[in-house]
């Protein structure tokens, strides 16, 4: 009898123990969560803020000063009779007029895409790479498999999966010192695949610490705003390459 009741006793004080480390380890996960949401919230914040910043100096650099300099034309200008300088007053004054009308239809294509709007994701993508193509920064190579699917999804949908191809290639051009990336969007069942790469440097820091920087945590809250999950690959030295799926609930 005394060893059966020493055998309970151990029973449940094992019990308990591993009980309690199983609450223990239950409750460092729900924290290690808590703290991960509060780093993707702190993340977009911090997006969002240099993204006011951003737009607050081209409208400074850009606009405001283009504006400057046609009020102080305007105030130098004195009406005569001279037809040749009257004509080279509008022609400047008309220069400068339309180079604000440029700067500002760019700030507000960067806010929210036009062609985002009102022809799809797919339509936004092309364009956008159309537009590196011929800045000469970047070659980008676009394979698009799922047109169709793209023209059917919801507009947060789309807006969150164009934003991130939009910083996964300004990180490409501003980071990585790479001459090419490419793009392939695939359906697979009800799932969108998207496989970026570029032929630079690579990840300069293992996975999990670039997961941790402000840009990768901006990706993540987008895409997990739409269900949407990613996993980087290492690339073994000879690029970087992020593999993206979202499942697709199409707009009716």
């Amino acid at each position: 009898m005394a060893g059966t009741f020493l055998l309970v006793v151990s029973f449940i004080f094992f019990s308990i123990r591993n009980q309690n480390k199983l609450l223990r380890q239950r409750q460092e996960f729900q924290q290690a969560q808590i703290e991960h949401q509060r780093e993707l919230l702190r993340a977009v914040i911090e997006s969002q803020e240099a993204e006011r910043k951003r737009i607050g100096q081209d409208l400074h650099d850009d606009v405001g000063t283009t504006v400057s300099g046609l009020r102080l034309l305007i105030e130098m200008f004195k009406p005569g009779d001279d037809i040749k300088a009257n004509q080279d007053f509008t022609q400047s004054t008309k220069t400068i007029i339309d180079k604000i009308v440029k700067d500002v239809r760019n700030i507000s294509h960067n806010l929210s895409p036009s062609t985002l709007r009102y022809y799809g994701l797919a339509a936004a993508i092309n364009e956008h790479c159309t537009i590196i193509n011929q800045s000469g920064k970047l070659e980008i190579a676009l394979a698009n498999n799922a047109e169709q699917t793209l023209g059917k999804l919801p507009l947060q949908t789309s807006t969150a999966l164009y934003r991130v191809l939009e910083e996964l290639l300004n990180n490409t051009i501003k980071h990585s010192g790479a001459s090419k990336a490419s793009i392939n969007l695939n359906m697979v069942n009800n799932t969108l695949h998207i496989d970026y790469t570029d032929n630079g440097k690579g990840l300069t820091a293992d996975v999990e610490s670039v997961k941790k920087g402000m840009g990768m945590q901006n990706i993540e809250s987008r895409l997990l705003n739409i269900n949407a999950v990613y996993a980087l690959d290492p690339y073994a030295g000879k690029g970087f390459r992020i593999k993206i799926e979202c499942p697709v609930i199409e707009q009716l």
